[in-house]
């Protein structure tokens, strides 16, 4: 018999906080809708979507990556967000595979060398908008996961108030020493079942100091399942493969998408039941 247990009638609220991720249902999907929004809507619609919601939205086009990011002021929570999209064009995927690290002068820490060059353009961009004083959520998906926990290591370290790193299917961005320098970073880190890009960059690219994810993630199943994965998980491809293999699934790009992550966010508004992570496999089932 599968051990399975019901968030407490105190969490109502559809909240994850008892689970270490200091989140709600509510709040994952509009980020994770807003995400969507950035990756897939021209700037106008962007804009007209969310305007009435948010202030001071800028949807910023950035050439050098060719990239984009939205920053806005959410006046109901009192703080700003900078939401930045995902791989979208070659330009972008040619960033996805630059897998070197490099040391960062700023930082004092070794990351993937993409994902560095692509968050210092973000950073050097949305700090002409940024109010000092106020908290920031800084959230993306993919690349704009990785991106997110970067500038949100910039912001940390240059005296912003960062509240909260929302990074939904994140790839891997530093190893074990990087995160123990930032080890305080108030990274969400969210995954969905059978999502492959969290195993990323492989970790025998860097066999004495590979990279790693540094720290659990919340695994969005289907329905109102959870569960909590420990970072180990993503380190080793091949037994993850092997395993969701005997249960006749698979790991697919399919649900790495964005909005694969809003489907699943949008079932549990009624119930989050979480599930042991040793079973997460019978909870959902791989997207076509």
């Amino acid at each position: 018999m599968l051990l399975i247990f019901a968030v407490p009638l105190a969490m109502a609220a559809q909240d994850f906080s008892a689970y270490g991720f200091r989140t709600t249902v509510a709040e994952l999907e509009e980020l994770l809708t807003f995400q969507r929004s950035a990756r897939l809507d021209p700037a106008a619609k962007v804009l007209a979507d969310w305007s009435t919601r948010l202030q001071k939205l800028q949807v910023r086009e950035l050439e050098r990556s060719e990239n984009r990011y939205a920053y806005a002021v959410d006046p109901v929570r009192n703080r700003q967000i900078i939401a930045i999209r995902g791989t979208a064009n070659l330009v972008n995927a040619l960033l996805d595979v630059e897998t070197w690290k490099v040391e960062s002068p700023t930082l004092g820490i070794r990351l993937h060398r993409g994902f560095e060059t692509a968050a210092s353009i973000v950073f050097k961009d949305v700090e002409q908008f940024l109010v000092r004083d106020m908290p920031i959520v800084v959230c993306g998906h993919s690349l704009g996961a990785a991106e997110a926990i970067i500038v949100g290591m910039f912001l940390t370290t240059a005296g912003y108030k960062v509240d909260k790193i929302v990074a939904s299917g994140p790839p891997k961005v530093t190893d074990a020493e990087g995160w123990k320098a930032f080890r305080d970073l108030p990274v969400l880190r969210i995954s969905a079942a059978f999502d492959p890009v969290p195993f990323l960059p492989p970790s025998n690219l860097y066999a004495k100091a590979p990279f790693t994810q540094g720290g659990p993630l919340l695994m969005l199943l289907d329905g109102p399942y959870f569960t909590i994965i420990p970072s180990t998980f993503y380190d080793a491809i091949s037994p993850a493969f092997k395993e969701v293999k005997k249960a006749s699934a698979h790991f697919d790009v399919v649900d790495h998408r964005v909005w694969t992550y809003c489907e699943r966010i949008a079932a549990k508004h009624d119930a989050l039941i979480a599930v042991p992570f040793a079973k997460w496999e019978n909870f959902a089932k791989p997207r076509r």
